[in-house]
């Protein structure tokens, strides 16, 4: 199903019986990527851009799109109901330096109308096993601690919460979020 960093379209069936396609997005879908951006921020306050700091092109996007595609280290996997572009994982090394090689950090963000159907699940399942086959020795996220499901949907595959950023986040309200900083580690340290 995987060829290098390029995820192969698979099918899953949500909760609601609706059929999604998972796949790597392709330079086409650079403009769908960047309204996808946008609205999911307005959806909830738990990304870390507002849709006015989204100002990427279209040129902006497809390098970005091509940066994944052509690092073995990372991988992007995009959710489709239909045409309709409503989900987006990544997958990427925290920093490619000899001591930081065997952390990555991923990122994921689904429309409102795709939550509860086990999409993040299947994508987040599917992001784990690439980060084993490609070397890393842990996983790590930071989450918006007010963001009860996605940190319920971590602990159920087995994330661990070994931190917590006070005031991470000012919202434009004036409050402050905090953020959880969670890990999962693949590979069993002596």
């Amino acid at each position: 199903r995987k060829t290098g960093m390029i995820y192969k379209k698979t099918k899953i069936i949500g909760k609601n019986g609706k059929e999604y396609m998972l796949r790597s997005p392709k330079m086409a879908d650079a403009e769908k990527m960047i309204e996808y951006l946008k609205m999911t921020a307005e959806e909830t306050e738990y990304g870390l851009s507002y849709a006015d700091e989204m100002n990427f092109t279209i040129k902006e996007e497809e390098e970005f799109i091509s940066k994944y595609a052509e690092n073995k280290g990372s991988l992007m996997i995009s959710v489709f109901d239909g045409d309709e572009l409503v989900g987006n994982a990544y997958l990427t090394c925290v920093m490619d330096r000899r001591k930081t090689k065997h952390r990555a950090t991923f990122g994921i963000a689904l429309f409102k109308c795709a939550w509860g159907q086990g999409i993040g699940y299947k994508v987040l399942s599917e992001l784990i096993d690439f980060s084993k086959r490609a070397g890393y020795e842990q996983l790590e996220l930071e989450v918006v601690s007010s963001n009860i499901p996605a940190i319920s949907l971590y602990k159920k595959l087995g994330f661990q919460v070994y931190g917590e950023r006070l005031h991470s986040f000012r919202l434009k309200n004036g409050t402050y979020s905090s953020e959880m900083l969670i890990m999962l580690p693949l590979k069993k340290n002596d």
